[in-house]
Parts: C-alpha cells; structure tokens; sequence
C-alpha cells in the first residue's frame, strides 16, 4: 500500500513539473519601453533626491576647503562635497535619503560651524 502511494506521489511530481515548463506574459509594450526609460534614466543621474547638511556658503575657495577638511577631520566615514555654483562655495556632508536622517548630522554639528542648514539635493546612492 505504501509503495502504491508512493509512486503515485511521483507520477503526480512529474506531471506537475511538465506542466509548469512554459510561462507566457503577455503585456503593453509601451510599459516595457517605459521601464527601459526609466532604468536609462538611473544609470545617467548617478544618484536619488535626498539631503545633505550644508556646513559652508561663501565666496572665498580657501575658507571653503577649510571647513571642509575640519569637518573630514572630524568625521571621516561620512563624505563632505566641495560645490561650486557661480560665484559661491558650498560645502554639504552626508548623503541622507530624509530628512530626518539628516537632523542627527545637523545637531552635531551646530556648535562647530557658523552656517549649519539641512537642503535638498541629489545624494549618492546608498552603499550596500
């Protein structure tokens, strides 16, 4: 009885698995052209909208360097971004995905530097 059951549990197990050989889907190809786009798209920007804290604002390139490397001296692990956008210096740290990420970096650093604020900005994409 037992070797009975047994090889119709096989047969079942085979059949089953012949069944399930062929997988068609049949959708829009303009939704496949839409996700094509859309990984190009990522592969261009380099990054995802998110938050950096900006420690520096000014004219002046040497001061700019300069808060960024105290701030590198003081946390290393966390990337500090020199931007130049005519005819200001910007120094923002972190790559935060919300703000509230970023709020943490920002109370740290109030008391070390003069400008502290939290701006929106393409960040990096997280390290895995």
């Amino acid at each position: 009885m037992m070797k009975k059951l047994v090889f119709i549990w096989l047969l079942l197990l085979a059949y089953q698995s012949k069944a399930q050989k062929h997988v068609q889907v049949i959708g829009d190809a303009n939704l496949d052209s839409l996700v094509l786009r859309n990984q190009e798209l990522n592969t261009i920007s380099n990054g995802i909208p998110g938050y950096r804290v900006q420690i520096f604002f000014g004219t002046d390139r040497k001061v700019a360097n300069e808060n960024r490397t105290k701030f590198l001296q003081e946390f290393p692990d966390v990337d500090a971004y020199l931007i130049y956008q005519q005819p200001y210096f910007k120094v923002r740290v972190g790559d935060f995905r919300n703000q509230l990420e970023a709020q943490g970096m920002y109370h740290k650093l109030l008391t070390k530097f003069d400008k502290v604020f939290i701006v929106p900005d393409k960040i990096n994409l997280p390290r895995l």
